[in-house]
């Protein structure tokens, strides 16, 4: 069970730990290359671009997990802290929503490039594959959502929200 929890709350950091760590390396491997060997590396450019739009999309569900995705807080701090579940309620029915229609409509995008056989110009790989990184990226952002909107419902908890941290306490009107 320890195991489980852990790797519920610390699976996107992980990938993108390890992405991180590819880009940085093969970026670092193309300057050596280019500046030192005298030869670039003709695949670096483009694998590092792909990867990046792979720790994009990851990157997503890891901010809808911490709670720090974009939002806009007129609303809540107009309103109070009396409404501030209801707005993020709101907030998650909407970006789950979002998550659900990018998984919907990238899946037969994904399948049709998969059809196709499209590789990449540089590399030759499968194109299906940096596709897949929005319905697997937008799925997992759902998923944290779910789960986000599960745990206000039960315990009453906003994500990414805590009312000791000083900047994060929406005041009342007095």
């Amino acid at each position: 069970m320890r195991l489980l929890r852990a790797l519920e709350a610390h699976f996107e950091r992980a990938i993108l730990a390890t992405i991180l760590f590819a880009l940085v390396a093969i970026l670092a491997a193309q300057v050596v290359f280019r500046y030192i060997v005298g030869s670039p590396l003709v695949w670096s450019e483009e694998l590092a671009r792909y990867l990046l739009v792979w720790c994009t999309f990851i990157g997503v569900s890891l901010a809808v997990r911490e709670g720090r995705n974009i939002s806009v807080d007129l609303l809540p701090v107009l309103c109070g802290t009396r409404w501030l579940r209801a707005f993020a309620v709101l907030a998650l029915l909407g970006s789950g929503l979002f998550f659900a229609l990018m998984v919907w409509y990238s899946v037969p995008l994904t399948q049709r490039i998969a059809k196709i056989g499209q590789a990449s110009p540089g590399l030759g790989i499968q194109m299906w594959l940096v596709y897949l990184a929005v319905p697997v990226g937008m799925g997992m952002a759902l998923l944290r959502a779910l789960q986000a909107l599960w745990l206000l419902v039960r315990d009453g908890a906003v994500p990414g929200l805590d009312l000791t941290d000083e900047h994060a306490v929406i005041h009342e009107d007095v």
